[in-house]
């Protein structure tokens, strides 16, 4: 049986100065925050069998000399608990939370999203990056149908649908992702105007009708991106948008590179930590061209 255990640290550091990207890849299951008396401290939750590792991010993140105590913990969903501690994300029009927090009065676009085992809160890089495109894309773009590609929790399909009040397809090669997806579609009312599938776009790709979409969203691996590229390229309407997420800034350019060679033009990159999301256009004729 998995042991889990607290690393408890005194520290005046909030939690949002945290990179918890770099934190989440070395071993930490969730992080929170809370006051211990007159003391403000972070609490780290890891497997037993990582203790010495987490030891030493922990003195490398606060210090060497940094106060903190372990102690053994009951097994949890922590992945769960540190959802409910995530606060909610303000982008432009745009505001995401999850059931912890009420509707907002005050946005144009309001999404409740409980990710639970499934990616998409709206917190990391690659999926703030999908929200800002969208929401910059409102501006001078009518979508009429979109595809989502690793739609994990649902949220950007969730999104576009409120944007255009468009009907979408979303896929994803994890059941239990789909699952989650249902939910929050059913949550945010959506459910009606998106469908859903599980599909591995890599070996089923091909299953997907080309209806020229007007919007494609894709938020996987880079190197999957790249293999992919001439199967997005004949799902896309011509001047169709094609947002690309999940790629460092060190796979840009050879991204780029592939996309450009086959008929898009680069509208806008947006840029979180090291992760960069791109928005492009396939355009046969010369209109983007300068």
């Amino acid at each position: 049986m998995t042991k889990y255990v607290e690393a408890i640290i005194k520290s005046d550091l909030s939690i949002d100065e945290l990179d918890d990207d770099y934190l989440f890849e070395k071993g930490i299951i969730s992080i929170s925050q809370a006051n211990i008396g007159e003391d403000q401290c972070v609490s780290f939750h890891f497997d037993k069998k990582n203790e010495t590792n987490i030891i030493k991010i922990i003195q490398s993140v606060f210090g060497k000399f940094i106060n903190f105590n372990i102690k053994n913990i009951p097994k949890k969903n922590w992945v769960l608990e540190t959802q409910k501690n995530l606060k909610p994300i303000i982008s432009k029009d745009i505001i995401i939370h999850n059931d912890n927090y009420s509707r907002s009065k005050y946005s144009n676009i309001d999404v409740c999203i409980n990710a639970s085992m499934a990616f998409g809160t709206g917190h990391h890089g690659t999926t703030h990056g999908c929200i800002e495109a969208l929401s910059d894309l409102r501006k001078n773009r009518k979508i009429n149908n979109f595809l989502d590609i690793g739609t994990g929790s649902g949220i950007l399909s969730i999104i576009s649908s409120k944007l255009w009040y468009c009907s979408g397809i979303a896929i994803d090669n994890d059941p239990v992702a789909i699952e989650i997806t249902k939910i929050n579609f059913k949550k945010n009312n959506v459910n009606q105007s998106i469908t859903y599938k599980v599909l591995d776009i890599m070996r089923d790709c091909k299953k997907l009708q080309s209806n020229g979409y007007d919007l494609i969203i894709v938020n996987i691996l880079a190197n999957v991106i790249n293999k992919v590229r001439f199967d997005l390229k004949r799902l896309l309407d011509n001047n169709g948008i094609l947002i690309l997420s999940g790629i460092t800034y060190s796979q840009k350019r050879s991204i780029l590179m592939y996309f450009l060679s086959i008929g898009f033009i680069k509208l806008k990159e947006i840029q979180y930590a090291e992760w960069i999301t791109l928005t492009l256009v396939y355009c046969k004729s010369n209109q983007y061209r300068k």
